[in-house]
């Protein structure tokens, strides 16, 4: 039998940086996972961090386009028919969180917490000498209608008033700065404080050779079956092949979280968000990433290629590969460039909460184990600072930031 000081649940991104941020304070770290270290969101997504998401989906706008949602199967936002009965409890939940006051709220916390997304990721890469994984070179959200564009005046005025720094861009600025894009958009910004990675799945692979070169112990291929309880402790974590003993355990499975925090009689609305990309060959030059807020999708240059990435799915079983055929479309267009030549695809589940807020803190039932997942689709915009705050309550410190809002006990748990 195996043990450990700290027993981290969950190999993607965010289960790494909590797992690294807790070694670098001395502790003996083991990370375990279903899987591949990597293999889920952290391998697929846009690349971003996202400083400007500070609002939560669960939002009035978005809400009154419910049945816009059901109709168009290959929306930006697309929830399953089928499904439908079953995510009722979380569509009401969402409706709640969608209150004007629940989603100041809701601005309010992911605001403060992207404030400190980019430093922390310097400060989580800069020791490991992989800080060059991360381009500094900010984004650009772009509006196509004059709908749009107005919505995001009324965003520039959140940014500002919660300390997200911007350049709001004109039409002619974009086409200075985006001469590939043909399409004419009627309003943007840009992001100088964001930075994007080329390769995401290298940011993970780089902490997870950093995390066991310093002595961390990497399990993978091996699905936690349960837990060992005495009275309000977790004393042992069950494996396929035996069972680890751990004085502290950390959740951050991503998806994987709800059915292992039920075991610990947690409470935890959480849904699976499909997201897809598709690669194609660099035949489309950009100087940073463009994210178009109305075709709901991220255009992010990599060493790869050009990766489109996006679309919410809720509900869906298979994946519907036509979702991924509408992001090369959309691209087409956008770029004049009928013939784009696809070189992959990938279709992977985001861990999303009702309130779009994820949750970090301590377990409401269980003194030694932490919460870390739900972080929907900025599990890489956030995956720095969630270690850093998990390395304080593990280690008994006030967080640097309030994590009230983002406690497991906001649904009952």
């Amino acid at each position: 039998m195996k043990s450990a000081d700290i027993a981290v649940i969950g190999g993607g991104v965010v289960g790494l940086a909590c797992a690294r941020a807790l070694q670098r304070t001395g502790r003996r770290v083991t990370l375990i996972d279903e899987h591949e270290i990597g293999r889920g969101c952290s391998f697929g997504n846009a690349g971003l961090v996202a400083v400007d998401h500070i609002l939560p989906l669960a939002r009035p706008d978005v809400l009154g386009g419910a049945f816009r949602m059901l109709a168009d199967p290959l929306g930006p936002l697309h929830v399953n028919w089928a499904s439908l009965p079953s995510l009722m409890p979380w569509f009401t939940r969402f409706a709640m969180a969608a209150l004007p006051s629940a989603v100041d709220r809701g601005t309010k916390v992911l605001a403060t917490l992207l404030r400190d997304a980019v430093p922390a990721w310097k400060r989580l890469t800069s020791s490991n000498g992989h800080a060059e994984l991360f381009k500094s070179r900010g984004y650009l959200t772009l509006f196509e209608s004059p709908r749009s564009a107005r919505a995001a005046a009324n965003e520039n005025k959140l940014l500002k008033d919660h300390g997200i720094r911007f350049h709001a861009l004109s039409p002619a600025d974009i086409r200075e700065r985006v001469p590939a894009l043909t399409m004419k958009m009627c309003a943007g910004r840009y992001l100088p404080d964001s930075a994007y990675t080329t390769e995401p799945f290298d940011v993970v692979r780089n902490l997870g050779r950093q995390f066991a070169g310093d002595g961390g112990e990497v399990i993978e291929r091996q699905r936690v079956a349960g837990f060992t309880i005495e009275n309000d402790a977790v004393r042992g974590v069950r494996l396929r092949d035996g069972e680890i003993l751990a004085n502290q355990i950390v959740l951050a499975a991503g998806v994987g979280s709800k059915q292992l925090a039920q075991q610990l009689a947690i409470k935890v609305p959480l849904v699976r968000e499909r997201g897809y990309h598709v690669m194609v060959a660099d035949e489309i030059h950009l100087d940073t990433p463009l994210l178009f807020a109305d075709r709901g999708f991220v255009a992010t240059p990599m060493e790869a290629g050009l990766r489109l990435a996006g679309t919410v799915e809720l509900g869906a079983a298979a994946p519907n590969w036509q979702r991924a055929d509408v992001l090369r479309r959309q691209a087409s267009v956008l770029f004049n460039r009928p013939h784009l030549t696809e070189t992959s695809r990938w279709c992977g589940d985001r861990p999303t909460l009702p309130d779009y807020l994820p949750m970090i803190g301590p377990a409401p039932n269980h003194r030694n184990v932490v919460l870390a997942f739900g972080h929907q689709h900025l599990g890489l915009s956030l995956a720095a600072i969630t270690g850093e705050l998990v390395t304080d309550v593990v280690q008994g410190r006030t967080p640097r930031l309030d994590i009230t809002a983002l406690s497991a006990r906001r649904f009952g748990g």
